[in-house]
């Protein structure tokens, strides 16, 4: 097995951070563990994964604002993505409607800014986020 090319992620040094920070990226953005080589492989990527390496925090407000930024496209279903991160717990940062793509910014455990871009607007189930509080229709 060819080991993937892999993207360390920053960890807060905190009791419990790095269940949260698998039961994230695992449970709720649905990666795969492969024990063998102790990583999270990205789903329809094969040839990528995730680590996370700790750092340590100085307690700055804005600290997260220096940490990783991932982001990842997703083809379409953006709203019915959205909905079942939102019913998973995660909370939102921003979401928005664009002329040409949706955004949306959430935060892992550890305050990493992940962005979720999409280009398509379809949504084979039909889902709304319009009615979200934070959403804004930029177009």
């Amino acid at each position: 097995m060819t080991k993937p090319f892999t993207i360390h992620v920053p960890m807060r040094r905190a009791k419990g951070m790095l269940e949260k920070m698998n039961a994230f990226y695992e449970g709720v953005l649905g990666y795969e563990r492969d024990s063998e080589l102790n990583i999270l492989r990205v789903p329809g990527h094969r040839d990528l994964a995730v680590c996370f390496k700790y750092f340590d925090s100085t307690g700055s407000k804005n600290e997260s604002d220096k940490g990783a930024l991932y982001e990842f496209s997703i083809e379409k279903n953006f709203p019915s993505f959205c909905k079942g991160l939102r019913e998973r717990g995660v909370e939102f940062d921003m979401l928005a409607r664009t002329p040409g793509f949706y955004f949306a910014r959430i935060f892992d455990p550890s305050g990493n800014s992940i962005e979720i871009l999409s280009e398509s607007f379809e949504d084979d189930l039909d889902a709304s986020v319009s009615d979200w509080d934070i959403y804004q229709d930029i177009g």
